[in-house]
């Protein structure tokens, strides 16, 4: 299959450089293939609610890097909630288990000190805000990238690279085969995860999904 190759990528300077102005990308996560955009480009963000044909209600996950960036957000949990998302959050570099392994996004309370330092078109009607550190090493570089003075967190929107109804992409193939060149890609394989992530709400520990 050829494609133009003006909106692929295996950079991810050039991809988070895609994002800055404003465009969506899609790339691969730990199971299967996510779309994003910079969660504070209202506009962007947008774009992906109406390509998915999701509700602003229902709120965006947004991932990062590590957890020690997101330690502002992490005050409002007693040290055991704490202890228990950032552990879910370690990954074994030599992690040969994969298959049986589960990404975890959790529901973070927002401490009021940060009350304006998440949109609401990303928490939706929510008092939380959904966040994961992902697993993924080119995603990390990702993140690392986004890191600016209006996204401190150097969040990026995650949600499952689909239109409404149909299954998420598992491949790069099937992710242009939906979105062809509406979106950009950043090239590589997903970690093979089979299990979907799981999404818990971090003060009460219920699992949401």
């Amino acid at each position: 299959m050829s494609h133009s190759t003006s909106f692929i990528t295996d950079s991810t300077v050039q991809a988070a450089q895609w994002l800055k102005e404003g465009q969506l990308l899609a790339y691969p996560t730990e199971s299967v293939w996510g779309i994003g955009c910079d969660p504070y480009n209202q506009a962007a963000v947008q774009r992906i609610l109406d390509i998915k044909q999701r509700p602003q209600a229902k709120g965006m996950i947004v991932i990062t890097d590590s957890a020690a960036r997101l330690t502002p957000l992490l005050v409002a949990l007693n040290d055991e909630q704490r202890k228990q998302v950032i552990d879910s959050w370690q990954v074994g570099s030599d992690d040969n288990d994969r298959q049986n392994r589960q990404a975890h996004t959790w529901l973070l309370p927002i401490p009021d000190a940060l009350s304006t330092a998440i949109p609401t078109w990303i928490t939706g009607e929510h008092q939380t805000v959904a966040v994961r550190v992902i697993a993924h090493p080119t995603i990390r570089k990702l993140c690392q990238q986004m890191v600016s003075t209006h996204n401190p967190f150097g969040l990026l929107v995650s949600t499952s690279c689909n239109p409404s109804g149909q299954s998420p992409a598992s491949t790069f193939d099937a992710a242009y085969a939906y979105f062809d060149k509406q979106i950009g890609y950043l090239q590589a394989d997903t970690l093979h995860y089979t299990l979907p992530s799981q999404i818990r709400d971090a003060v009460t520990g219920l699992v949401i999904r």
